[in-house]
């Protein structure tokens, strides 16, 4: 068991489409270029290291959204602009210790794919991601 993240939308809205590969479970993941769940378990750590906030909540909107994708965007500018001299990992660790956690490394290999499916959601007036156990 575990949590699968669902975005719901108003009606008459159409799930955005978009190319990314996030890990799906038994009754989530992209699907047909659309991307209306995932497996929240996966990536829950990671997230909440970046932002704060956490997937296990039984609903994220607005606001929210937002500050989930801007603490995505910074994080991939941070590790993206690392000068001459320092180490990635080094950087990495700091800003992410549950890094050592069983999912940890899903967040930093599909943060692009992050950073697309919030982008888009949270550009969707009304949208929400809903948890599910």
């Amino acid at each position: 068991m575990g949590l699968d993240s669902i975005w719901r939308i108003p009606e008459g809205e159409e799930h955005p489409t978009m190319r990314v590969q996030l890990c799906g479970g038994m009754f989530s993941g992209p699907e047909g270029g659309v991307c209306s769940s995932f497996r929240g378990k996966v990536y829950s750590e990671f997230i909440e290291a970046l932002s704060g906030i956490s997937l296990y909540q039984d609903s994220i909107q607005g606001e929210e959204l937002k500050y989930i994708l801007t603490s995505l965007r910074q994080f991939k500018e941070t590790i993206t602009s690392v000068p001459p001299g320092y180490r990635l990992l080094t950087i990495i660790q700091e800003k992410l210790p549950c890094l050592s956690g069983d999912y940890a490394d899903y967040g930093l290999d599909c943060l692009d794919d992050l950073i697309t499916m919030f982008s888009m959601y949270s550009e969707i007036e009304g949208a929400e991601l809903v948890s599910w156990y």
